[in-house]
């Protein structure tokens, strides 16, 4: 549910906002309807509206300034302006207060329903790209602890849309790393790219190409079991996707400056 707040000072216009719109149907939990500007404020105070729904003409401080009073504070405030005034220089200033629409009086439920719809529909997918980036970036760092080390802020500047690619990759290559034939191919058919594309994409968002995350992921992989010695690292080796332990002592020293047997010797 997005939350809305109403800021309208004729009381038989605010009555006719609470009453005939199904709120909840909207998705929204209706908040209140202030009286004015001042009291519109206040509330924000109290709790953070998704949305204003504010009238222009209102005594003491206009919906405009309210509106910007209320960005200066809560910059993601999405605002909706409720007006009877046809006048181009109040559209103007809209425009450049950011307003998502602008709604003529006398009201109409409908035609009040239809934008507070858009305006929802909106912020959900809004609030779902912040929770895939949030996930997407959760993800490389849960599968690769020192991605922090490695990676400066730039390489994280990609797209939405890219990152949530990655992000898929990243997945696809968690459950199938151990996979003796795991592919570049094969992550790229996953997500619905070319092999080269995908290579590049994953570069740009994580600084590494595909084949050198596998590899990383591998070796951590490696690091942790070395820890335990009751796992052979023959049997090691076979877990993470290895058949030739030679193949293995290498990658895993370059990645540790260690050979296994090194570095299971560190946690005897």
């Amino acid at each position: 549910m997005f939350k809305l707040l109403i800021a309208e000072d004729v009381k038989i216009v605010r009555e006719t906002l609470i009453r005939s719109i199904n709120w909840n149907g909207l998705g929204v939990d209706l908040l209140g309807a202030a009286e004015n500007g001042q009291e519109a404020l206040a509330w924000l105070d109290r709790e953070e509206p998704d949305l204003l729904l504010t009238d222009i003409g209102m005594p003491g401080m206009n919906g405009l300034e309210l509106i910007e009073a209320v960005k200066a504070r809560k910059p993601d405030v999405r605002c909706i302006i409720l007006s009877g005034l046809n006048e181009f220089e109040h559209a103007r200033q809209a425009i450049k207060l950011q307003v998502l629409d602008y709604v003529q009086k006398p009201i109409n439920p409908a035609e009040i329903e239809e934008v507070v719809s858009r305006a929802v529909e909106g912020l959900r997918k809004e609030r779902e790209e912040r929770r895939g980036l949030a996930a997407a970036e959760q993800a490389a760092k849960e599968l690769l602890p020192h991605l922090s080390e490695v990676l400066s802020p730039a390489q994280w500047s990609g797209s939405l849309k890219k990152k949530k690619l990655v992000e898929q990759a990243i997945r696809y290559v968690k459950d199938e790393y151990a996979r003796r034939d795991l592919t570049l191919s094969d992550v790229a058919a996953s997500v619905g790219l070319s092999d080269k594309y995908l290579n590049v994409l994953f570069k740009e968002v994580t600084g590494l190409t595909i084949n050198h995350w596998i590899i990383r992921l591998r070796m951590e992989e490696a690091g942790r079991l070395l820890k335990d010695p009751a796992i052979k690292i023959y049997e090691i080796c076979d877990r993470i996707g290895y058949a030739d332990q030679d193949h293995f002592r290498e990658s895993f020293k370059k990645q540790f400056g260690l050979t296994p047997t090194e570095y299971r010797n560190k946690f005897l």
